[in-house]
Protein backbone atom coordinates (compact mmCIF):
# COMPACT_ATOMS: atom_id res chain seq x y z
CA UNK A 1 0.00 0.00 0.00
CA UNK A 2 1.22 3.48 -0.89
CA UNK A 3 2.15 5.57 2.20
CA UNK A 4 1.54 9.01 0.67
CA UNK A 5 0.12 10.42 3.90
CA UNK A 6 2.66 9.23 6.43
CA UNK A 7 2.84 11.83 9.20
CA UNK A 8 -0.11 13.82 7.79
CA UNK A 9 -3.23 14.83 9.71
CA UNK A 10 -6.57 14.58 7.92
CA UNK A 11 -10.13 15.56 8.88
CA UNK A 12 -13.00 13.83 7.07
CA UNK A 13 -16.60 14.85 7.72
CA UNK A 14 -19.48 12.43 7.26
CA UNK A 15 -17.00 9.62 7.88
CA UNK A 16 -19.41 7.05 9.30
CA UNK A 17 -20.85 5.83 5.99
CA UNK A 18 -20.45 5.80 2.23
CA UNK A 19 -17.94 8.07 0.54
CA UNK A 20 -16.72 9.61 3.79
CA UNK A 21 -16.04 6.21 5.30
CA UNK A 22 -14.16 5.09 2.19
CA UNK A 23 -12.06 8.27 2.25
CA UNK A 24 -11.24 7.92 5.94
CA UNK A 25 -10.20 4.32 5.49
CA UNK A 26 -7.94 5.01 2.52
CA UNK A 27 -6.22 7.98 4.15
CA UNK A 28 -5.57 5.84 7.24
CA UNK A 29 -4.38 2.89 5.15
CA UNK A 30 -1.88 5.24 3.53
CA UNK A 31 -0.40 6.42 6.81
CA UNK A 32 -2.45 9.44 7.86
CA UNK A 33 -3.80 10.21 11.29
CA UNK A 34 -7.49 10.60 10.49
CA UNK A 35 -10.05 12.50 12.53
CA UNK A 36 -13.43 11.33 11.33
CA UNK A 37 -16.59 13.12 12.38
CA UNK A 38 -20.26 12.31 11.84
CA UNK A 39 -23.57 12.20 13.66
CA UNK A 40 -23.51 8.40 13.95
CA UNK A 41 -20.98 7.77 16.73
CA UNK A 42 -21.49 3.96 16.89
CA UNK A 43 -20.67 3.66 13.18
CA UNK A 44 -17.61 5.87 13.67
CA UNK A 45 -16.44 3.74 16.56
CA UNK A 46 -16.81 0.60 14.44
CA UNK A 47 -14.62 2.21 11.80
CA UNK A 48 -12.10 3.32 14.41
CA UNK A 49 -11.83 -0.21 15.78
CA UNK A 50 -11.30 -1.65 12.30
CA UNK A 51 -8.67 0.92 11.29
CA UNK A 52 -6.77 0.86 14.57
CA UNK A 53 -6.77 -2.95 14.63
CA UNK A 54 -5.11 -2.83 11.21
CA UNK A 55 -2.34 -0.57 12.46
CA UNK A 56 -3.92 2.70 11.34
CA UNK A 57 -4.68 5.84 13.31
CA UNK A 58 -8.26 7.02 13.55
CA UNK A 59 -10.03 9.24 16.04
CA UNK A 60 -13.82 9.44 16.01
CA UNK A 61 -15.68 12.63 16.91
CA UNK A 62 -19.45 12.91 17.12
CA UNK A 63 -20.40 16.09 15.26
CA UNK A 64 -23.19 17.48 13.14
CA UNK A 65 -21.55 19.96 10.74
CA UNK A 66 -24.61 22.18 11.11
CA UNK A 67 -23.18 22.91 14.56
CA UNK A 68 -20.80 25.53 13.19
CA UNK A 69 -19.25 26.40 16.55
CA UNK A 70 -18.61 22.71 17.17
CA UNK A 71 -17.02 22.39 13.74
CA UNK A 72 -14.71 25.32 14.41
CA UNK A 73 -13.71 23.75 17.71
CA UNK A 74 -12.95 20.41 16.03
CA UNK A 75 -10.58 22.05 13.55
CA UNK A 76 -8.67 23.99 16.16
CA UNK A 77 -8.64 21.12 18.66
CA UNK A 78 -7.11 18.94 15.94
CA UNK A 79 -4.40 21.49 15.27
CA UNK A 80 -3.70 21.92 18.97
CA UNK A 81 -3.44 18.15 19.55
CA UNK A 82 -1.38 17.20 16.50
CA UNK A 83 0.39 20.46 15.66
CA UNK A 84 -0.73 20.52 12.05
CA UNK A 85 -3.61 20.03 9.62
CA UNK A 86 -2.77 18.73 6.17
CA UNK A 87 -6.04 17.70 4.53
CA UNK A 88 -9.68 18.61 5.10
CA UNK A 89 -12.41 16.67 3.30
CA UNK A 90 -15.83 18.33 3.49
CA UNK A 91 -18.03 15.38 2.69
CA UNK A 92 -20.94 15.36 5.17
CA UNK A 93 -24.03 14.97 2.98
CA UNK A 94 -27.41 16.61 3.27
CA UNK A 95 -30.04 16.16 0.58
CA UNK A 96 -33.47 17.73 0.75
CA UNK A 97 -34.83 16.83 -2.67
CA UNK A 98 -38.22 17.42 -4.20
CA UNK A 99 -40.01 19.36 -6.88
CA UNK A 100 -39.74 23.10 -6.25
CA UNK A 101 -43.52 23.60 -6.16
CA UNK A 102 -43.66 21.16 -3.24
CA UNK A 103 -40.77 22.62 -1.22
CA UNK A 104 -40.83 25.19 1.52
CA UNK A 105 -38.23 27.91 1.89
CA UNK A 106 -36.99 25.99 4.95
CA UNK A 107 -36.45 22.90 2.76
CA UNK A 108 -34.53 25.01 0.27
CA UNK A 109 -32.38 26.68 2.91
CA UNK A 110 -31.56 23.39 4.66
CA UNK A 111 -29.49 22.31 1.64
CA UNK A 112 -27.42 25.48 1.89
CA UNK A 113 -26.92 25.26 5.65
CA UNK A 114 -25.26 21.85 5.47
CA UNK A 115 -23.62 22.12 2.05
CA UNK A 116 -22.49 25.75 1.96
CA UNK A 117 -22.41 27.26 5.46
CA UNK A 118 -20.36 24.40 6.90
CA UNK A 119 -17.96 24.48 3.94
CA UNK A 120 -17.46 28.23 4.33
CA UNK A 121 -16.78 27.97 8.06
CA UNK A 122 -14.46 24.96 7.84
CA UNK A 123 -12.46 26.35 4.91
CA UNK A 124 -12.06 29.68 6.68
CA UNK A 125 -10.77 28.07 9.87
CA UNK A 126 -8.60 25.46 8.14
CA UNK A 127 -6.99 28.14 5.97
CA UNK A 128 -5.88 30.04 9.08
CA UNK A 129 -3.80 26.98 9.94
CA UNK A 130 -2.73 25.89 6.46
CA UNK A 131 -1.64 29.35 5.29
CA UNK A 132 0.74 29.61 8.24
CA UNK A 133 2.05 26.11 7.44
CA UNK A 134 2.40 27.09 3.78
CA UNK A 135 0.88 23.75 2.89
CA UNK A 136 -2.43 21.96 2.86
CA UNK A 137 -5.24 20.60 0.72
CA UNK A 138 -9.00 21.00 1.05
CA UNK A 139 -11.34 18.79 -0.96
CA UNK A 140 -15.01 19.72 -1.00
CA UNK A 141 -17.44 17.02 -2.10
CA UNK A 142 -20.01 18.35 -4.53
CA UNK A 143 -22.17 16.41 -6.99
CA UNK A 144 -22.83 16.07 -10.69
CA UNK A 145 -26.15 17.70 -9.78
CA UNK A 146 -24.12 20.91 -9.51
CA UNK A 147 -23.14 20.62 -13.17
CA UNK A 148 -26.25 19.25 -14.88
CA UNK A 149 -29.97 19.75 -14.36
CA UNK A 150 -32.18 17.03 -12.96
CA UNK A 151 -35.69 16.52 -11.71
CA UNK A 152 -36.33 17.19 -8.01
CA UNK A 153 -32.78 18.43 -7.43
CA UNK A 154 -33.09 22.20 -7.87
CA UNK A 155 -32.33 23.17 -4.27
CA UNK A 156 -29.67 20.49 -3.80
CA UNK A 157 -28.02 21.23 -7.15
CA UNK A 158 -27.98 24.95 -6.45
CA UNK A 159 -26.29 24.43 -3.09
CA UNK A 160 -23.62 22.21 -4.61
CA UNK A 161 -23.07 24.68 -7.47
CA UNK A 162 -22.41 27.28 -4.76
CA UNK A 163 -19.80 24.94 -3.28
CA UNK A 164 -18.09 24.70 -6.68
CA UNK A 165 -17.88 28.45 -7.19
CA UNK A 166 -16.86 29.14 -3.60
CA UNK A 167 -14.09 26.54 -3.81
CA UNK A 168 -12.67 27.99 -7.02
CA UNK A 169 -12.69 31.53 -5.65
CA UNK A 170 -10.97 30.53 -2.41
CA UNK A 171 -8.45 28.44 -4.38
CA UNK A 172 -7.24 31.71 -5.92
CA UNK A 173 -6.81 33.29 -2.47
CA UNK A 174 -4.95 30.31 -1.06
CA UNK A 175 -2.68 29.51 -4.01
CA UNK A 176 0.16 31.90 -3.05
CA UNK A 177 0.40 30.06 0.27
CA UNK A 178 0.79 26.64 -1.37
CA UNK A 179 -2.67 25.63 -0.15
CA UNK A 180 -4.90 23.91 -2.67
CA UNK A 181 -8.70 23.66 -2.86
CA UNK A 182 -10.50 21.33 -5.24
CA UNK A 183 -13.92 19.76 -5.72
CA UNK A 184 -14.82 16.14 -6.35
CA UNK A 185 -18.28 15.81 -7.90
CA UNK A 186 -19.51 12.21 -7.64
CA UNK A 187 -22.15 10.81 -9.90
CA UNK A 188 -24.42 7.90 -8.98
CA UNK A 189 -22.51 6.04 -6.28
CA UNK A 190 -23.54 2.94 -4.35
CA UNK A 191 -24.11 4.11 -0.78
CA UNK A 192 -26.81 3.83 1.86
CA UNK A 193 -27.97 7.27 0.76
CA UNK A 194 -28.41 6.14 -2.83
CA UNK A 195 -30.37 3.10 -1.73
CA UNK A 196 -32.63 5.30 0.38
CA UNK A 197 -33.16 7.68 -2.53
CA UNK A 198 -34.26 4.81 -4.75
CA UNK A 199 -36.37 3.34 -1.93
CA UNK A 200 -34.84 -0.07 -2.73
CA UNK A 201 -36.34 0.05 -6.22
CA UNK A 202 -33.89 -2.16 -8.11
CA UNK A 203 -35.54 -1.52 -11.48
CA UNK A 204 -34.99 2.22 -11.07
CA UNK A 205 -31.39 1.66 -10.02
CA UNK A 206 -30.79 -0.52 -13.06
CA UNK A 207 -32.35 2.09 -15.35
CA UNK A 208 -30.04 4.77 -14.01
CA UNK A 209 -27.01 2.50 -14.37
CA UNK A 210 -27.98 1.81 -17.99
CA UNK A 211 -27.98 5.55 -18.68
CA UNK A 212 -24.34 5.93 -17.59
CA UNK A 213 -21.71 5.49 -20.33
CA UNK A 214 -19.82 2.95 -18.20
CA UNK A 215 -23.14 1.12 -17.63
CA UNK A 216 -22.83 0.92 -13.85
CA UNK A 217 -22.96 2.90 -10.64
CA UNK A 218 -19.73 3.98 -9.02
CA UNK A 219 -18.26 2.62 -5.80
CA UNK A 220 -17.48 4.79 -2.79
CA UNK A 221 -13.90 3.56 -2.97
CA UNK A 222 -13.56 4.94 -6.50
CA UNK A 223 -14.55 8.40 -5.28
CA UNK A 224 -12.11 8.03 -2.37
CA UNK A 225 -9.29 7.35 -4.85
CA UNK A 226 -9.95 10.72 -6.51
CA UNK A 227 -10.16 12.50 -3.15
CA UNK A 228 -6.90 11.00 -1.92
CA UNK A 229 -5.15 11.87 -5.17
CA UNK A 230 -6.17 15.52 -4.83
CA UNK A 231 -5.09 15.49 -1.19
CA UNK A 232 -1.65 14.08 -2.03
CA UNK A 233 1.58 15.63 -3.23
CA UNK A 234 0.94 13.95 -6.58
CA UNK A 235 -1.60 16.73 -7.19
CA UNK A 236 0.77 19.48 -6.04
CA UNK A 237 0.07 21.70 -9.09
CA UNK A 238 -3.69 21.17 -9.18
CA UNK A 239 -6.01 23.70 -7.59
CA UNK A 240 -9.45 25.12 -8.38
CA UNK A 241 -10.52 21.98 -10.23
CA UNK A 242 -14.01 20.45 -10.30
CA UNK A 243 -13.46 16.74 -10.92
CA UNK A 244 -16.52 14.65 -11.84
CA UNK A 245 -16.26 11.00 -10.82
CA UNK A 246 -19.31 9.75 -12.67
CA UNK A 247 -18.56 7.06 -15.24
CA UNK A 248 -18.81 9.60 -18.06
CA UNK A 249 -22.28 10.90 -17.21
CA UNK A 250 -21.43 14.62 -17.11
CA UNK A 251 -20.11 14.96 -20.69
CA UNK A 252 -22.70 12.60 -22.12
CA UNK A 253 -25.05 13.79 -24.85
CA UNK A 254 -28.27 11.89 -24.20
CA UNK A 255 -29.84 10.16 -27.20
CA UNK A 256 -32.98 8.41 -25.87
CA UNK A 257 -33.78 5.20 -27.69
CA UNK A 258 -30.64 5.33 -29.83
CA UNK A 259 -29.38 1.90 -30.84
CA UNK A 260 -25.60 1.90 -31.20
CA UNK A 261 -25.85 -1.07 -33.55
CA UNK A 262 -27.16 1.42 -36.14
CA UNK A 263 -23.54 2.46 -36.61
CA UNK A 264 -22.98 -0.66 -38.66
CA UNK A 265 -20.09 0.81 -40.60
CA UNK A 266 -18.00 1.38 -37.49
CA UNK A 267 -15.41 -1.27 -36.84
CA UNK A 268 -13.80 -1.63 -33.43
CA UNK A 269 -10.12 -2.48 -33.75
Amino acid sequence: MNRRFEGRVVIVTGASLGIGRACAKQFADEGATVIGCARRKPKLDELADAINANGGKFKSVELDVNDLDGFIKLIHDTHQEFGRLDVLVNNAPSVKGGMIVDQTIEDFRSNFTASVDSVFISCREALKIMMKQRSGSIINISSVSSLRAGLASGAYGASKAAVNQFTQCVAMEAAPYNVRLNVVAPGSTVTAGMNAAFRKNEAAQDAVAASIPMLRHGAAEEVAEAVCFLGSDQASYITGVILPVDGGKTPQMALPGFDISALNNVKVK
